[in-house]
């Protein structure tokens, strides 16, 4: 499958498990849902595999799954992803600002 082809699956998947939060009463950013689908996906329990292509069953599986993880708002990890997220957003670009202001301080 190539890249585009790829990219443009793993939004459609987003935007269904955002659709689904909301038509429940929740809504979650892009962002929080693209890290709890790579949560997901990375856990070994779920027996998702990396390296095989996703079958509709599969989706179907992992749409459900961030769906019921996502609107779990008593589960501790949920804060945890939302951390991360809050972390990533506003913090992860900070590295990269502070050489460039030290690189322009010494011109």
């Amino acid at each position: 499958m190539s890249s585009c082809r790829t990219e443009n699956v793993i939004k459609k998947i987003i935007r269904e498990i955002g659709q689904e939060c909301a038509n429940q009463g929740q809504t979650v950013s892009e962002t929080l849902v693209a890290f709890m689908v790579k949560a997901v996906v990375l856990d070994p329990k779920n027996d998702f595999h990396v390296d095989r292509i996703l079958t509709k069953h599969d989706v179907q599986n992992l749409i459900q799954l961030c769906v019921t993880r996502l609107l779990d708002t008593t589960n501790p990890s949920l804060d945890t992803i939302k951390m991360q997220v809050y972390f990533d957003m506003n913090y992860a670009n900070r590295g990269n600002f502070n050489t460039n202001i030290l690189f322009m301080r010494r011109n």
